[in-house]
């Protein structure tokens, strides 16, 4: 409203002054009502780190209010109440040692031993029942019991959250090419958690605490490794089926690689069988549980390398037979060996196997009769080439080009020499490819400077 906030400052003194007995008051009360529930309640029920911390709390409030309540009666209560407080304290060791979530039955029957009689608690067991048994002179021995129990427990919960941290984990998978058959996407996210998890299971298989559900544990971290040595080779399998897939879905390199074709078959038939199962449950401990998973992959990842060294193998005699394959890629000399019946495949890559030639002239029936450069000049084939002849070997019918490339480049040569004395040279320069006119007037102009310096 704007207006100026009213002022109470005798309200505040009487709040300040009123401040030590209502903590005095409540902390009494709530220790009172929950001493008779810690002392007389469910055993169960109690949590002590809870309550020692709650006790603690009491305690220092109560001592601090003994200190400063100077009259007479709050203060013989302060006492009173820190005093209860005080005996209660010299409970907690034994109230951290009984309430332990991780206590179980062998702990339990170890303790009874340490205290020659049955200590294990009933369902209306009460913290009063320990205190009368008397357990504060085996203290020690009884700590060492419960300690082992809590990093028995710890271990125990963080195996737990391990197997339900892999609860909802899946695997992505996506459609390969409109073929039906599914491919691993990204695995960073499930190779991180992986490798974490492999870790921790090394570290915690290895603790002196783990004796209890140590079979648990090697079970968890056997699957855990294994789940590592599948995805490894999943992983290699894949990038090379992808690779060969394309090729060896060709008939022509089907046909002249019939041996890598029927190992490929059987890669294939075991990848397609894996990547269903997968899709059916594509949930990480799921997927990787199928039957004989790593030996199949590994068998498969053998039969690929097998089938690459022979695709090399096979390459390299193509290129030995035509060293211009040399200058192309194994991807771009499988694209031509791909399609042997369609030799205008070898187009695109004209350029790297012949350093002038663009492009070849086919005739509707597929046979070639000239050259073209890059710069659209022609030269004519002194012999026709008809790569059907070859039968599907295209390096054989490439030699003839590169063999009736040279023929044809020299009759061009010839004939443009001959021509050089019959036509203006303006006219001639533009009738006959540039390199061609280059060479012709080298060698008329070589051998009139000769003549004349004869």
């Amino acid at each position: 409203m704007g207006w100026e906030a009213t002022s109470f400052p005798q309200l505040m003194a009487m709040s300040k002054q009123k401040e030590p007995y209502d903590k005095l008051w409540r902390t009494a009360q709530e220790f009172n009502q929950k001493y008779e529930e810690w002392l007389n309640g469910p055993f169960g029920d109690l949590d002590a780190v809870k309550i020692e911390s709650e006790v603690l709390d009491m305690h220092k409030s109560m001592y601090k209010l003994t200190k400063s309540l100077t009259d007479e009666k709050p203060n013989m209560v302060a006492n009173k109440v820190k005093n209860k407080v005080e005996k209660f304290k010299t409970h907690l060791p034994i109230l951290a040692v009984i309430c332990n979530k991780g206590l179980y039955d062998r702990h339990w029957e170890l303790m009874s031993e340490v205290v020659g009689f049955d200590i294990k608690p009933q369902e209306n067991t009460s913290l009063a029942t320990f205190l009368d048994y008397g357990l504060s002179g085996h203290l020690e021995k009884l700590e060492e019991i419960s300690s082992a129990a809590t990093k028995e427990y710890q271990l125990n919960k963080a195996l737990k959250k391990m197997k339900e941290d892999w609860k909802d984990m899946c695997f992505e998978l996506l459609e390969y090419r409109e073929t039906g058959v599914s491919i691993l996407a990204s695995i960073d996210e499930i190779q991180l958690l992986l490798d974490d998890h492999i870790v921790k299971a090394q570290t915690m298989r290895g603790s002196p605490f783990i004796k209890p559900f140590e079979a648990e544990m090697h079970e968890w971290e056997e699957k855990l490794i294994l789940m590592q040595d599948i995805l490894d080779v999943w992983l290699k399998v894949q990038a090379t089926w992808l690779y060969l897939e394309p090729i060896f879905s060709s008939e022509d390199i089907l046909a002249q690689m019939p041996e890598e074709g029927r190992k490929f078959g059987l890669v294939d038939t075991t990848w397609k069988e894996i990547m269903t199962e997968a899709k059916k449950d594509h949930h990480c401990l799921a997927a990787t549980a199928q039957k004989d998973m790593l030996k199949r992959l590994n068998d498969s990842h053998s039969l690929l390398e097998e089938i690459q060294k022979g695709l090399n193998d096979y390459l390299e005699k193509k290129r030995l037979y035509f060293p211009r394959f040399f200058f192309l890629s194994n991807d771009e000399l499988l694209e031509i060996l791909s399609e042997t019946k369609d030799p205008t495949r070898v187009q695109p890559h004209l350029k790297k196997c012949f350093e002038g030639i663009s492009k070849l002239k086919f005739t509707e029936e597929q046979e070639i009769l000239a050259m073209i450069s890059s710069e659209k000049e022609e030269v004519s084939f002194v012999n026709k080439i008809v790569p059907a002849k070859a039968k599907g070997m295209v390096e054989k019918w490439l030699v003839q080009v590169e063999s009736v490339m040279l023929l044809s480049v020299r009759d061009v040569i010839e004939k443009s020499y001959k021509n050089y004395t019959q036509r203006p040279r303006a006219q001639w320069v533009i009738k006959w490819p540039g390199q061609v006119v280059i060479c012709v007037s080298s060698i008329y102009w070589t051998a009139e400077v000769s003549e004349s310096m004869k």
